[in-house]
């Protein structure tokens, strides 16, 4: 069997007794070493390096000629023995290992230290990057250094980027100084790919920069740019479609289970697929344009006329030499047959050399720009893409389809690839099937489920159509051709029916989703959560299966499930994995090489099928390609990138071992945050993301942090780094947190990063600030003094905005603010005046006999205490709203005993005071128990947050399930009460955190819709407010409320949370209350037919 190139012999060595490396694997190391030097020396040009003139007589010391030696390395495993014994005699040297502090500059990983070159470079650009973009600190860079792969490498600087015209600047320096620059968009890629030890580019996470579109022809293309995320730009698609009352709806072809994360920058630069855009709708075939800067800082829009022919005219070398590289390839049948044999699966390993053999001569520019496609920013930085973009279809049903084996699920695959235009195949291994059976909704709707052995595996099957009609045609055709095999199921196929029925849909898809999920959660703490991503032509997919459990067997990875992608012969392989000991990383690398050797050489698969090659498989692209395509690789890569300062060390490696090199810990921090996989998920829901640290962040910090502190001996330097890495976490980790759980929306652990800033800073109340911690408690007791004080106060400063304006109490807040060490808000002119005393409500009119409808009605210490702002054309506060609303549908209100000395207590949780907290919530519940009867009657609280903190907080089920917000008791209880009309033309509404978080959100926009012609949703996830924190740290607010883009056709905007209001009134320039006042506006008692 032929090995892979260098490491060669080694290989049965290592899985046989983990042995560390050889010097033969440093070899290419040895030599980039010797090159590097010389070249600083000047006793080498860029030229001779970058092609590859470096022979005996330009390196005496080397004794060969590096080229020989790779050509040399794809040879037989029984003559590779003897060879090694050569190439380690002839090295004069040990290579210093990556812990040692290298000599001089080493363009590798663990090497680039800072000889001064890093210095320079931050000098030179920061004549025009500010310092307020650029970060050195040790948390930052501590926060940048993963992806959501299991590597990790600190930058030395990272620099927000705002625009294309800054990197081209960039690029500039990077080249003089011989900086290595990487591009980061999301950071969710899975490989090693996203990170540096260099100069990280951040160009997401910077504002509005680099989220530009442009939706054409209907929506079928859209331009777009590497800052949007992938669902995002769906969603503007869908938005267009329902603008232009389109029928026809479309969305990316690529559609990864991160596309609700990812962006685009990413998307296409790993060429992201999924579970329904198998080969033919990903990147490389859906995409129509790219703007390409290339590392000199030339820019290529391939949907330019003009700029092609200028391209081909200033870049003829480059040119000339991507046409060589193709026409070899084209000249050569059986490298052109490997190429389109393994595009024809899922396959992202090494460089998109379909380009070379999908396009003639006579088109360069075409190849040029597939090329990019899967580069990971190793070749060019892609600044823009156009789209053509694919149908969305309306109709779709699914079946969750139980068979014998694996074998014959994967039978039933292939038989469907070739014979069906099924939409999704989705395989579940045993291992998976064991996980399915403990959910209560998969066993009553999967017959057969609780009953299947340890065999049983199963396919996710959806069929989709533009009409009913297509779609059940397209069922047809699945069951036809299942039966027309004969393959077994483990019952009959009219046993697993297709679904039209939206709710198990979603229930069979969530499952799917979660797998990843059910590991992640389960795994022991201290530990990784690893990802593979392996492909195979789906013929084989049943025995490659059985060979991958087998090996996680051998190597007793007893938590490890196979499942995926079955219509792509695609399976992801996840299992946890500590690399906490050698012994662990040795068990790691052992699995790793066999498991490459199934795939890539017993069923000539992928060894990346959509994740990208990254750090993670670079050593084992020559394994899969073999030495011609490895070889055409890297003269790619010098042709575009003669000085290796894009991304070096992604996709090509000269490390043999660099997948097993700079893996990431997990140690420790919190219960709270200890399930946390680091994947990136969390990030677009942050309000703090262009601001500060991300939930991601904030935990990895922290877990450094912990690790820091329970070292058995701190050296000088230790304590140090632990002294700036608690400065800094004080602002860009706690202060800046909202802690309101968003992030948990879209964690596929469920982790709320929230919870875990609030446990800090109830850590840090109980250790420096007891005096805060008593002043909260006699808050909480005497919280009726504090609800009356408020408006008095509120009207006061109201007041003063009057006779003295708005900018000298803006000026002057601020000042206090700062002084105050943020303890004192400041003041907005939005800010609202004094609320209006709560009246008593008025009687419900019943008829004779009838017993009247009962409410329980607590408003909140917001609405209490603040009413409109002075700017605002309402004058009523949103109890007095509320109150009207319930009189129309017949509703007696009752309020709870003591309801002006009532809290749930949210004000102090937020701010650490957890007994405060306690105290003001236990009283609260008392008193709701008592006024609903034991929850026989509907509770209802009138700001969201505060709702939320009691169905949390509170210990009785009965009262759990009968409290209501606003908008979701209207919804529920009142819309056969009330006669709607739609009063507005165009208003805007903003869905706090917390009512997202209650799923309450469709309500939200159904109900605002009986009320305007026109509903436009703010867009922004979390406005920062996060209670009286955005008045404090302002910049929270403004970091998130940049991303508002409301219509100028908007008049009013509404929403269920007082503060989130008047911070939403600031920043978009219409008055933003709560919906109840539409709904009051907009209805009238329902008249009685």
């Amino acid at each position: 069997m032929q090995r892979h190139a260098i490491n060669g012999a080694r290989v049965s060595a290592r899985r046989a007794t983990y042995v560390k490396n050889t010097e033969v694997g440093n070899l290419r190391d040895l030599h980039d070493g010797l090159v590097g030097k010389m070249r600083n020396q000047g006793v080498l040009t860029n030229q001779q390096v970058s092609q590859n003139k470096i022979g005996r007589e330009a390196i005496p010391a080397f004794n060969v000629n590096f080229m020989q030696v790779r050509d040399q390395a794809a040879t037989p495993q029984s003559a590779m023995k003897q060879k090694e014994t050569i190439v380690v005699q002839v090295a004069p040297a040990p290579v210093p290992s990556p812990s040692s502090a290298p000599e001089v500059y080493r363009n590798a990983d663990g090497e680039r230290y800072n000889d001064g070159r890093y210095t320079r470079f931050q000098e030179q650009i920061s004549s025009f990057i500010p310092k307020s973009r650029q970060f050195t600190d040790p948390v930052h860079t501590f926060a940048y250094g993963t992806d959501a792969s299991f590597y990790r490498l600190n930058p030395q600087l990272v620099v927000k980027v705002n625009n294309e015209e800054e990197i081209q600047k960039i690029l500039k320096v990077a080249v003089e100084q011989q900086t290595p620059v990487t591009f980061r968009a999301a950071g969710t890629s899975l490989s090693g790919q996203a990170i540096t030890d260099s100069v990280l580019l951040k160009i997401s996470h910077t504002g509005k920069n680099f989220r530009n579109y442009e939706v054409h022809n209907g929506g079928k293309q859209v331009t777009v740019e590497p800052g949007l995320i992938g669902g995002e730009v769906n969603r503007i698609l869908l938005a267009h479609a329902q603008k232009h009352g389109l029928d026809d709806l479309y969305k990316i072809g690529p559609d990864p289970s991160s596309i609700d994360s990812c962006m685009i920058g990413g998307i296409v630069s790993n060429n992201s697929s999924g579970m329904c855009c198998g080969v033919s709708q990903n990147s490389y075939h859906t995409v129509k344009d790219l703007r390409i800067m290339l590392v000199d800082g030339t820019v290529l829009d391939t949907g330019c006329p003009e700029s092609r022919a200028s391209f081909l005219e200033t870049h003829k070398d480059l040119v000339a030499g991507v046409l060589d590289i193709a026409r070899s390839v084209q000249e050569d049948t059986q490298l052109s047959a490997l190429i389109r044999k393994k595009f024809a699966i899922k396959c992202t390993t090494g460089y998109s050399l379909n380009a070379l053999v999908d396009f003639p001569l006579s088109d360069p520019i075409e190849m040029i720009k597939r090329l990019m496609i899967g580069s990971e920013g190793t070749l060019a930085f892609v600044s823009r893409a156009t789209y053509n973009t694919v149908p969305e279809y309306h109709f779709k049903a699914s079946s969750f389809m139980m068979f014998p084996t694996i074998e014959d699920a994967c039978r039933a695959a292939a038989v469907l690839r070739h014979e069906t235009g099924v939409d999704a195949v989705e395989m579940f291994d045993p291992a998976c099937i064991r996980e399915c059976k403990a959910n209560a909704g998969m066993l009553k709707s999967v017959k057969g489920l609780s009953e299947a052995d340890s065999e049983a595996t199963s396919l996710l099957i959806e069929c989709r159509g533009k009409d009913r009609d297509q779609m059940i045609a397209n069922v047809d055709e699945v069951l036809n051709a299942l039966k027309k095999h004969q393959v077994p199921v483990c019952t009959t196929l009219e046993d697993y029916p297709f679904s039209e029925d939206p709710e198990e849909c979603k229930l069979f898809w969530d499952v799917r989703k979660g797998l990843i999920p059910l590991v992640g959660g389960a795994r022991e703490a201290g530990t990784s959560m690893l990802i593979e991503d392996v492909a195979c032509p789906v013929e084989q997919l049943g025995p490659m299966t059985r060979d991958l459990i087998a090996m996680f067997k051998k190597y007793k990875y007893h938590d490890a499930s196979c499942f995926g992608h079955a219509l792509e012969g695609n399976l992801h392989l996840v299992f946890s994995q500590g690399f906490r000991t050698d012994e662990e990383v040795e068990r790691y690398s052992a699995m790793m090489q066999e498991l490459c050797e199934i795939v890539a050489e017993k069923y000539g698969g992928s060894l990346k099928a959509e994740h990208g090659t990254g750090r993670n498989v670079a050593p084992f692209v020559e394994m899969e390609w073999g030495s011609r395509a490895t070889d055409l690789m890297w003269k790619l890569k010098e042709l575009f990138d003669p000085e290796y300062v894009l991304n070096p060390g992604v996709i090509l490696n000269r490390d043999m071992d660099v997948h097993r090199k700079h893996l990431k810990g997990s140690p420790k921090a919190s219960p709270l945050v200890d399930r946390c996989i680091e994947c990136g998920f969390c990030e677009s829901n942050c309000p703090a993301k262009d601001l500060s640290l991300t939930p991601r962040q904030r935990i990895t910090v922290w877990r450094e942090i912990k690790r820091m502190e329970e070292l058995p001996s701190k050296t000088p330097e230790d304590e140090k780094r632990l002294g700036e890495f608690h400065s800094l976490f004080s602002y860009y980790g706690e202060a800046t947190c909202a802690a309101d759980g968003m992030c948990q929306e879209k964690c596929p652990v469920k982790i709320n990063t929230g919870e875990m800033i609030k446990s800090i800073r109830a850590d840090e109340m109980k250790d420096t600030q007891q005096s805060a911690s008593s002043m909260a408690m006699k808050l909480a007791n005497n919280m009726s003094l504090f609800n009356s004080m408020v408006p008095r106060l509120l009207n006061t400063v109201d007041v003063f905005h009057g006779l003295l304006g708005p900018a000298f109490l803006e000026w002057t807040s601020n000042k206090l603010n700062v002084a105050s060490g943020r303890a004192i808000p400041t003041w907005n002119r939005h800010l609202p005046k004094g609320a209006s005393a709560l009246k008593e409500p008025l009687k419900p009119t019943t008829a004779a006999g009838a017993e009247p409808l009962k409410v329980v009605y607590m408003p909140s210490c917001v609405t209490r205490t603040m009413g409109p702002s002075r700017l605002d054309t309402e004058t009523a506060s949103a109890h007095e709203k509320l109150l009207s609303i319930f009189h129309k549908g017949g509703y007696e209100v009752v309020y709870p005993d003591g309801v002006s000395s009532q809290c749930c207590g949210m004000m102090f949780n937020s701010k650490g005071f957890s007994e405060a907290a306690a105290v003001t919530m236990e009283k609260l519940e008392e008193a709701l128990l008592k006024a609903s009867e034991n929850g026989k009657y509907p509770v209802v609280c009138d700001t969201s947050p505060c709702l939320q903190t009691l169905k949390e907080k509170v210990k009785s089920p009965e009262l759990k399930f009968s409290m209501f917000e606003p908008v979701e008791f209207i919804s529920k209880h009142m819309l056969d009460k009330l006669d709607f009309s739609q009063k507005k033309q165009s208003v805007a509404v903003h869905v706090p955190c917390s009512s997202k978080k209650m799923g309450v959100e469709a309500q939200f926009l159904a109900v605002a819709k009986k009320c305007a012609v026109e509903v436009h949703p703010s867009g922004v996830p979390c406005c920062g407010m996060a209670g009286d924190r955005g008045m404090r740290y302002p910049e929270l607010t403004g970091s998130s409320l940049q991303h508002l883009d409301l219509p100028s056709t908007c008049t009013d905007g509404y929403s269920t949370s007082r503060t989130c209001e008047m911070s939403l009134s600031n920043h978009s320039g219409i008055n933003f209350r709560g919906l109840v006042y539409l709904v009051d506006e907009a209805t009238t008692a329902k008249q009685s037919t």
